[in-house]
């Protein structure tokens, strides 16, 4: 088992190969050690059962073919981190792309779980199929953090969607080093906080459906907020909602913010951004409000 910490940026995709040959750049630049990885292209594909085993246990699975060897994945339910996923993740080989659960270790499953019944019910969803192009970094604090860059496809329910994203994930050191890149790439390039992972556009597609606006609930958390303003965010890239309403739902989220007495440091800083902040800080402001969700302390560390 691992626990996966990663933080997705969205780019344009006309112009995604100079936006990351860019942040390359940059990052051999600013940091201690940067090592190319290499390039790969991923075949993926998610699988579920008749009646959403996997989606009701906030889980998913699997199968990913690389270099011509398959490897099956289970990501179990985990935890929201204001913009970071934390979740435990198992990894096992296996002969071909329907996955073979009983290979997963025993302990993996929820008390009663049939899996043989779970075996005989998978149906194949929807796929993700991209290439990806890796970096291993290191940054002065001794953090180790992986840097993909992925362009691609999601295909599902005879419609198919562009993949073009950078993600960073912490291998080995302290949360804050990832925060502290994610904050510096966002503020040199023109780059978007994301929140949808690629299995979730995969099962909208799958269902037909499409991403749709939310307002905030009044008893939704401080993690809540966060989702529904980049998914909103979302919308407004791809042309289904305008800007006006987004900028509306950020003045909303002021006051919500501004009563809450324990918000007031990360209110200071929204309230200062104004009405109508331009791009970049938006997206700056969006990953503080991620680590002080995760971690006040370190918030106030870094500032």
């Amino acid at each position: 088992m691992s626990l996966e910490v990663e933080l997705k940026l969205l780019l344009p995709a006309q112009q995604a190969a100079a936006i990351f040959t860019a942040v390359v750049d940059y990052c051999r630049q600013q940091l201690p050690n940067v090592q190319w990885v290499g390039e790969k292209t991923l075949f993926n594909a998610y699988f579920e059962t008749a009646d959403q085993w996997f989606r009701h246990h906030d889980s998913g699975l699997r199968t990913r073919q690389k270099q011509g060897q398959f490897e099956q994945t289970l990501k179990l339910a985990g935890q929201q981190h204001g913009a970071a996923h934390i979740r435990p993740e198992y990894n096992v080989p296996t002969a071909g792309v329907v996955p073979v659960l009983s290979a997963f270790p025993a302990e993996v499953w929820p008390v009663g779980t049939n899996v043989a019944a779970l075996q005989a019910n998978l149906q194949e969803l929807f796929r993700t199929d991209f290439v990806r192009q890796t970096l291993l970094l290191q940054t002065a604090g001794g953090a180790r953090i992986e840097l993909v860059f992925d362009q691609g496809t999601v295909l599902g329910g005879g419609q198919q969607e562009l993949i073009c994203e950078l993600e960073l994930e912490l291998q080995s050191g302290e949360v804050a080093e990832i925060f502290t890149l994610a904050a510096a790439l966002v503020q040199q390039f023109p780059l978007q906080l994301g929140v949808q992972s690629k299995a979730e556009r995969g099962y909208l597609l799958a269902a037909q459906q499409a991403l749709q606006w939310q307002d905030f609930h009044p008893t939704g958390t401080r993690a809540d907020e966060l989702g529904i303003f980049l998914r909103n965010q979302l919308l407004v890239n791809q042309g289904l909602a305008t800007q006006a309403k987004l900028d509306l739902q950020w003045q909303q989220w002021l006051s919500l913010l501004a009563a809450a007495p324990a918000a007031a440091p990360i209110w200071s800083l929204a309230a200062a951004l104004g009405p109508q902040p331009a791009p970049q800080a938006l997206q700056h402001w969006l990953l503080q409000y991620s680590i002080w969700l995760l971690d006040p302390a370190t918030l106030n560390r870094i500032l």
